[in-house]
């Protein structure tokens, strides 16, 4: 069972986030293996931005950013972006994908738990916290999942799992 450790609110960007994207039809049973093994191969990514690190942020992490760009109600695709934010200038690298993110509040949940735990409710529990405070409201004009050195994909570990969620004052 995944758990909600922490949810903190601030001010976040303007970022450049830079990855590589795939689209996969939306819910476990369709995306889990896409998603999966982009991370699998994603080793070329982070090597690629490590070469950038004149632009990179205080978001040091390894992120997933989660879109509807190419979402409608008849293809339902979600986005998926493995990569990183960046500062608002950063070059893109050749076979990249780049999304800008204007400056807005984000929620950032911290849960524990084993990893399909985490990743099947990180959404929920990070919305649910927010709905349980006075000042902001969820808009999810940015969602992300962070993977930090503290998360495991063994599913026999508990370990650390970020879920970012875009806000704004109620």
């Amino acid at each position: 069972m995944a758990v909600l450790d922490k949810i903190e609110f601030e001010k976040f960007g303007p970022y450049r986030f830079i990855g590589k994207s795939v689209y996969a039809r939306a819910g476990a049973n369709y995306s889990g293996q896409i998603f999966g093994g982009l991370w699998q191969n994603s080793h070329w990514i982070f090597n690629e931005l490590d070469k950038l690190k004149k632009f990179s942020t205080k978001e040091i992490h390894n992120v997933a950013l989660l879109t509807g760009d190419k979402y409608d109600e008849r293809k339902k695709l979600m986005g998926y972006t493995v990569g990183r934010f960046m500062m608002p200038d950063t070059p893109v690298p050749d076979g990249m994908d780049l999304f800008d993110i204007p400056e807005i509040i984000i929620a950032k949940g911290w849960l524990s738990g084993k990893f399909d735990d985490m990743i099947g409710s990180a959404e929920v529990l990070t919305a649910e916290a927010i709905t349980k405070q006075e000042k902001y409201v969820g808009t999810w004009e940015v969602t992300a999942e962070v993977y930090t050195n503290e998360t495991v994909t063994d599913e026999n570990v508990i370990s650390v799992l970020g879920y970012y969620i875009g806000c704004k004052e109620k």
